[in-house]
């Protein structure tokens, strides 16, 4: 106990610090956060958003370099055979999504034949993007950055796990609090049409937790509609609103 709340002052020190330089550079971004959150409404500020993703990113390169991060996968039993589409948002500590499925895999919780392909955008920072791709660089996890893979998941009966807020695809708007919000969902509705399940699932740091929880499961050939997905997508947002990568659609 005494260590854990050691850890979290150092934690809150070091962003304390570190918070003053980054804004010297990227005082546009928190503009554009703000801007945001005055739109939604939500009685949040910049400050709070980037610390959060900063806790949550120091976890979840701890958790990548399979150091010891209190992590409680829920609901597990509901996932289904494969083929199936994973989506999400870039909500928590979302970086802990894929590599908690691949863990599922290694523990023998979940028995597949096949890797978990995660489908990922380029960012503009070629640092940052580098080091996201070596760090990915695991046993069990395929990068990919082609939508053409889809027939091959159907056919193979394979894996695939989608970031939905992430607009390099030709993502359709939606409405999220107040404002338009690029998902790029085309891919996983079109997988259901053509046989696999979609599952929704999410993460969130809750008590110095973080849970990964499978939240709803479409079995194929259900008919979702894009709107019924943002609309959850939306609830997640509203029910932590401060763990949301509010800079994410400006990347």
């Amino acid at each position: 106990m005494f260590f854990s709340i050691l850890a979290f002052i150092l934690r809150k020190s070091f962003f304390e610090f570190l918070y003053p330089i980054y804004l010297l550079k990227f005082r546009k971004e928190r503009d554009y956060i703000a801007e945001r959150l005055k739109r939604a409404n939500l009685g949040l500020v910049p400050k709070e958003v980037y610390k959060n993703l900063f806790f949550n990113g120091l976890d979840s390169l701890r958790f990548l370099q399979n150091k010891n991060v209190p992590v409680k996968f829920e609901n597990r039993n509901l996932i289904p055979e494969e083929p199936v589409v994973f989506v999400s948002i870039h909500l928590g500590a979302f970086e802990m999504l894929h590599r908690g499925l691949i863990k599922l895999v290694e523990s023998g919780e979940w028995r597949v034949e096949s890797c978990v392909n995660l489908m990922v955008s380029e960012f503009r920072n070629k640092r940052l993007d580098n080091f996201l791709n070596s760090v990915r660089n695991v046993k069990n996890l395929n990068i990919v950055k082609d939508t053409r893979i889809l027939k091959h998941i159907i056919r193979n009966k394979e894996i695939l796990a989608v970031m939905a807020d992430q607009s390099k695809f030709g993502a359709e708007y939606f409405d999220i609090l107040g404002q338009s919000v690029p998902l790029f969902l085309k891919l996983p509705l079109t997988a259901n049409k053509l046989g696999a399940s979609v599952v929704l699932f999410r993460t969130f740091r809750q008590d110095d937790v973080h849970i990964i929880r499978i939240e709803k499961v479409y079995e194929p050939g259900s008919g979702v509609e894009a709107a019924e997905i943002a609309k959850i997508f939306e609830s997640w947002i509203l029910e932590y609103p401060e763990q949301w990568a509010w800079n994410y659609a400006n990347k």
